[in-house]
C-alpha cells in the first residue's frame, strides 16, 4: 500500500501519535467513472482523501464543485451528521479512506485539525491571509536600519537663533535638526520643539536653538536590527533617532518611516510625489510604482490596505500634476475626479486612466480641451494607459459643467442603455482629486435623490452581475470540460466584478456614500441591509481573489497568463491557493443568488 502522504492538509497539523494512527488505519479503494463515493441513500462511515482522479459533488442537479488530489470527501457528513451529498468519480479515482471514528478522535484531540473542516469559509479565507501576514513580517524582523528610510542629516549650530533653524528645515524638506553644542555635543530639535517655545513659551525667535534642543541624544547604528530601533524608541518614548555609520551621523530614522517600512515602503513614493517640483521628477516617482507593488505583494499586508496605498498615491501623483498644469483660480472652480478602481480605492497596479473635470457653470470648458489633453498625456507618459471607454479629462464628454454633467446624469438615468450603466457605474465611484469636492458632491446627491427610491432602475442597473458565469457552473465546467485543472479563468469577471457591481447597486438603493467596496459591505451590514455572515465572507472572498489578481498584475509566477491581466489558470495554483478560489467562487454565487431575491433580478 502507498505510504500515507502527511504534507496534505490538514495532516500535516497532526502530531507524531497521531500520524502514526492514520497509516495504521489508512486504506486505499478505488472507484469507477459513474461510481459514488457517498450517497443520501447510503450510510457513511469512512473520510475519502483523493489521491488520483476527479470526483464531482452534487446538490441535486446543480454540480457544487469538484474534487481533486488531496482533498478530503464527506468529513462534514461524519463530523456534524449531515446528509451525505452525492459524490461520484468523473474518473478512474484512488482515495485512501479513514474510518469515522479516527477522524473524531484526531479532531477531538487536535483542534486546529478539526478547524480545517468545521470553520466556516470567511474564516477559512481569514486565517489563510493571517498566516500570509504572519510570513510577511518575517522580513521586517531580519531588516537592518540601514534598509529604512533615512532623514538626510541637516546640521545647525547652537547659536542659530529658532527662525532661522525654521527656515533651514523648511529649505531642506525636514522635520528635525541636529545641534551642535558648542561643548561638542549633539542635539535633536523637532518642529515641534520650535513652536512649543515660540507659542507656548513665547520665546524671542532669535533665542538660540541649543537652548531647546534635547540633548543626551539616542542614536542607533546603521547595521543594527531595525526592531531594536523600535523597541529603543518605545523604552524612551522618543520618535527620531540619529543614525551612525563608523561613528558619524548619515541620517535620521524617524518613528513614522519605521512604521512604514513595516507595511511598505510607500511612504517614499509620496515624499517623491510632495517634493516634486516638475512633470519630469513626477515621472521619476511614477516609475516607483511597480518596485513597490512588487514589495508589498507576499509582505503580508493585505491586499486591501496594499490597494487603498496604491490609490492614495495615484491621487496625490494626479493632484500634483493637475497644480503643475492648471492656473491657480481654476482649481476653486473646477473638481478633479478619478472613478474606477482608483476612485474606490481599490487600484493594485498602473491601471487604465478612469478620470473627468467638473467645473462652474461660469467656465467654458471647451478653453480647457489643451490643458486636459496634456494631462491625459502626461498621465499615459507615467504609466496609466488611456481608457478604452474614453473615460478621461481629454473626452469633451467627460469635461463639462456642472449643469452639463447635471443633465448627463438624468439622460443616463431616464434613457438607460448599456453604456449609460456603464457610466453611472463609474461615477458611483467617483472620488475628487484637486479643486472642489462640492461641485461633485451635488451631482451625487442629485444622482442618489433620482434613482435610490426606483426599484426598476435599481434591477435593471443590478442586472449585469448575471452576464459572467460563477461556479456551480462556470469554473468547475470547465474544469471538467478541460479534463482537469488547466483550463483558465477570468477571475474579474467571474468573482470580482459580481461582488463589486452587486455591492454597488445595494449601495446605491441604500443611498450609501461610500466608494471603496469594502467599506460599502461595512454599511450595508451596519444598516441591516446585509446579512453580517454574507457581509463578512464577501470581504475574505473579495480580498483573496484582488491579491490573486495582484499576483498576475506583477506577473507572478504561477498565475499570469500572457496577453491579460484577469485570467488565472487554476491547475498552476498550490492545494491552498485552489481551496480558497473554490470557497471565494463559492461565497460570490451565493452573493449573486441573494442579488437575485434581493432586487427581483429576474422580474424586470
Amino acid at each position: 500500500m502507498s505510504a500515507f502522504d502527511f504534507s496534505m492538509p490538514p495532516f500535516d497539523l497532526l502530531d507524531v501519535p497521531g500520524r502514526e494512527k492514520v497509516a495504521r488505519a489508512a486504506d486505499i479503494a478505488y472507484f469507477q467513472p459513474g461510481e459514488r463515493l457517498t450517497s443520501p441513500d447510503t450510510a457513511q462511515d469512512h473520510l475519502f482523501v483523493i489521491m488520483k482522479g476527479i470526483v464531482t459533488e452534487y446538490d441535486g442537479d446543480t454540480l457544487v464543485t469538484v474534487h481533486g488530489p488531496g482533498d478530503c470527501v464527506g468529513a462534514m457528513t461524519l463530523i456534524r451528521g449531515r446528509a451525505s451529498p452525492v459524490c461520484e468519480a468523473r474518473e478512474e479515482t484512488l482515495a485512501y479512506t479513514l474510518p469515522r471514528q479516527l477522524l473524531l478522535d484526531l479532531c477531538r484531540s487536535n483542534l486546529p485539525f478539526e478547524r480545517y473542516f468545521t470553520a466556516s469559509v470567511s474564516e477559512r479565507l481569514l486565517a489563510r491571509a493571517e498566516a500570509r501576514t504572519n510570513r510577511g513580517m518575517a522580513a521586517f524582523i531580519v531588516a537592518k536600519v540601514g534598509d529604512a528610510y533615512l532623514h538626510p542629516p541637516v546640521f545647525a549650530d547652537g547659536a542659530t537663533g529658532l527662525r532661522d533653524a525654521a527656515l533651514m528645515m523648511k529649505k531642506n524638506h525636514a522635520t528635525s535638526l541636529l545641534v551642535k553644542h558648542a561643548d561638542g555635543r549633539i542635539g535633536i530639535l523637532s518642529g515641534s520643539d520650535i513652536r512649543e517655545a515660540v507659542l507656548i513659551e513665547q520665546k524671542p525667535l532669535d533665542t538660540p536653538v541649543e537652548q531647546c534642543a534635547s540633548f543626551g541624544t539616542i542614536t542607533v547604528r546603521a547595521d543594527d536590527f531595525l526592531f531594536n530601533a523600535q523597541v529603543t524608541m518605545t523604552r524612551h518614548g522618543v520618535r527620531r533617532l540619529p543614525v551612525l555609520h563608523d561613528g558619524h551621523v548619515i541620517g535620521v530614522l524617524e518613528l513614522i518611516d519605521l512604521l512604514g517600512y513595516m507595511s511598505s515602503h510607500s511612504h517614499l513614493v509620496a515624499i517623491q510625489i510632495e517634493r516634486a517640483d516638475s512633470v519630469d521628477t513626477l515621472d521619476k516617482a511614477a516609475r516607483s510604482f511597480d518596485p513597490l507593488l512588487r514589495g508589498l505583494h507576499g509582505s503580508g499586508v493585505k491586499v486591501r490596505f496594499i490597494a487603498e496605498m496604491v490609490s492614495d498615491l495615484s491621487r496625490k501623483l494626479q493632484r500634483r500634476l493637475f497644480q503643475f498644469l492648471a492656473e491657480p483660480e481654476l482649481g476653486e472652480k473646477s473638481c478633479l475626479i478619478v472613478m474606477g478602481s482608483e476612485g474606490r480605492g481599490e487600484q493594485m497596479a498602473r491601471t487604465d486612466q478612469d478620470n473627468a473635470l467638473i467645473v462652474e457653470d461660469s467656465i467654458d470648458p471647451d478653453t480647457l480641451e489643451p490643458l486636459c489633453q496634456r494631462f491625459t498625456e502626461a498621465m499615459i507618459r507615467f504609466g496609466w494607459p488611456p481608457c478604452p471607454g474614453n473615460i478621461m479629462v481629454s473626452n469633451p464628454q467627460w469635461r463639462k459643467t456642472c449643469s452639463a454633467f447635471r443633465d448627463s446624469l438624468f439622460q443616463w438615468i431616464d434613457q438607460p442603455s448599456e453604456q449609460s450603466f456603464i457610466n453611472l457605474a463609474a461615477f458611483l465611484d467617483a472620488q475628487p482629486v484637486a479643486g472642489s469636492p462640492l461641485l461633485l458632491h451635488s451631482l451625487k446627491e442629485d444622482l442618489f435623490s433620482r434613482v435610490s427610491d426606483s426599484d426598476m432602475f435599481i434591477s435593471h442597473f443590478a442586472r449585469p452581475v448575471l452576464w459572467f458565469d460563477t461556479p456551480g457552473g462556470g469554473l468547475w465546467h470547465t474544469l471538467l470540460q478541460g479534463g482537469g485543472r488547466s483550463e483558465p479563468l477570468d477571475i474579474k469577471k467571474a468573482g470580482i466584478f459580481p461582488v463589486i457591481h452587486g455591492v454597488r447597486a445595494l449601495a446605491l438603493q441604500g443611498r450609501i456614500m461610500e466608494t471603496n467596496t469594502f467599506d460599502r459591505i461595512d454599511s450595508l451590514r451596519d444598516t441591516g441591509r446585509l446579512d453580517r455572515g454574507l457581509a463578512d465572507e464577501l470581504v475574505e472572498a473579495l480580498q483573496f481573489m484582488m491579491e490573486l489578481r495582484l499576483g498576475i498584475s506583477i506577473g507572478h509566477k504561477g498565475t499570469d497568463i500572457t496577453g491579460t491581466d484577469t485570467l488565472i489558470n487554476p491547475g498552476t495554483l498550490g492545494k491552498l491557493q485552489y481551496d480558497a478560489l473554490r470557497d471565494s467562487l463559492a461565497i460570490v454565487r451565493r452573493f449573486r443568488n441573494h442579488l437575485v431575491t434581493r432586487l427581483r433580478l429576474d422580474a424586470f
